[in-house]
């Protein structure tokens, strides 16, 4: 008798042993599946942060326009010759880099891309010839972030933009889309009106 309870409790402690294994087993499995689901969420919340950042950049215009100006050389010119945009960035815009910007173009019979340019920039003030490129004139920059190697805007600060050899005739619609690098792209489309008069400037925004 005392020799089969010696064997009875003998298997008891072999089945408690067993059983302490799996649960040690199944604790770390769960200890290693939590730290793969810990490390997988941290890692889908910095995406999702990134990407939320991104898509809100996309989707937010930070650029703006002021006036859109129409300039002539003489009174005797039938045609506005140079557009002039004035822009400037959204309050709490991020800075943003102007060569980097693209203008689409179109009075209905030709379409222009243009980029931009710093020899076009040194120029802006006056008439220049270029088709392809635009050039920056920055008429307030308050902490100096603007160059023309550099075009740098922030929020407060006023740009001019100008197109060349508009050859705009009267009752011409005009197209106009700022494509900045980052945020949507801006329209500052337009219409001549039906005569210039003596008006050497029009504003048509």
């Amino acid at each position: 008798m005392k020799a089969n309870r010696k064997f009875v409790d003998n298997e008891n402690a072999e089945v408690g042993v067993g059983t302490l294994i799996v649960f040690i087993a199944m604790v770390l499995v769960a200890a290693v599946a939590a730290a793969v689901l810990i490390n997988t969420s941290g890692t889908l919340q910095q995406r999702a942060q990134s990407t939320g950042q991104e898509a809100t950049q996309e989707v937010s215009s930070n650029m703006k326009i002021e006036a859109i100006y129409g300039n002539r050389s003489a009174t005797s010119s039938s045609e506005i010759e140079m557009v002039t945009v004035h822009a400037g960035l959204s309050a709490g815009a991020v800075p943003m880099d102007l060569s980097q910007l693209v203008i689409r173009y179109s009075d209905g019979t030709n379409v222009r891309e243009l980029t931009y340019s710093s020899a076009a920039t040194s120029a802006a003030t006056g008439w220049g010839t270029a088709t392809t490129k635009f050039g920056l004139t920055i008429l307030r920059d308050q902490d100096s972030s603007f160059s023309a190697t550099s075009p740098v805007i922030n929020s407060g600060d006023l740009v001019k933009i100008s197109v060349y050899n508009t050859a705009l005739d009267p009752r011409t619609d005009v197209t106009v889309l700022l494509i900045p690098e980052s945020g949507a792209s801006v329209p500052a489309d337009f219409s001549t009106p039906s005569t210039y008069g003596t008006d050497l400037i029009h504003q048509f925004r």
